[in-house]
């Protein structure tokens, strides 16, 4: 095989990666076989083993990829200048236009990592932690002095309206995506703003 260029080899590993979460959104991980990945991507088995020798590597590299491109969204929302309000709306945009752009890959996130043997399972769920945290801070920075078992659940009931807005919004549909994301924003604000210490 020649030899590839590595922005090339990128390109052709992240195009690998959507069709194969297209094909495991559709047909499940366990039901999806390295043949059926190759043929969704127009590649012969060879050349798909050439980038990713076993189907849990292909997993794997997916959600690491896509977990870290939603951490580095959230992070450069936190970090930008603003009250902590106007970073949480960032917060929110940012993570359903990261979620958004690789939505298939996010749904199989969601869906397959309990497929991974724990050794592969382990850092992805370390960059989960590291959204949650992240989040968390946020969450105390915004309304602070509330009790401190407190900021976990909304921390996840935050993550979890994000999450699950990829599985029914339509972006073609009425509701553009900004919309979507200035009235979850706005929901969850007025819901967690109204909690006294």
């Amino acid at each position: 095989m020649p030899r590839v260029r590595s922005d090339d080899y990128e390109t052709k590993s992240l195009a690998i990666m959507d069709c194969a979460a297209s094909l495991f959104a559709k047909e499940g991980y366990p039901s999806a076989k390295m043949q059926d990945i190759a043929q969704a991507c127009g590649a012969t088995k060879s050349m798909l083993y050439h980038y990713f020798p076993t189907k849990e590597d292909l997993l794997y590299a997916m959600l690491m990829e896509h977990l870290q491109r939603v951490i580095q969204g959230l992070d450069e929302a936190i970090a930008s200048a603003g009250t902590p309000r106007e970073k949480l709306m960032a917060l929110v945009l940012a993570y359903t236009q990261k979620s958004a752009q690789s939505r298939r890959r996010h749904v199989t996130a969601m869906n397959d990592v309990k497929y991974l043997p724990k050794a592969k399972q382990a850092p992805l769920l370390a960059l989960q932690r590291q959204l949650t945290h992240s989040v968390s801070l946020l969450l105390r920075d915004l309304n602070p002095g509330l009790p401190e078992d407190v900021y976990m659940p909304y921390t996840m009931m935050l993550i979890g309206m994000l999450n699950w807005a990829d599985f029914w919004y339509k972006p073609g549909g009425t509701m553009k995506p900004q919309e979507l994301c200035d009235r979850m924003g706005r929901l969850f604000l007025k819901g967690f703003l109204a909690e006294k210490a």
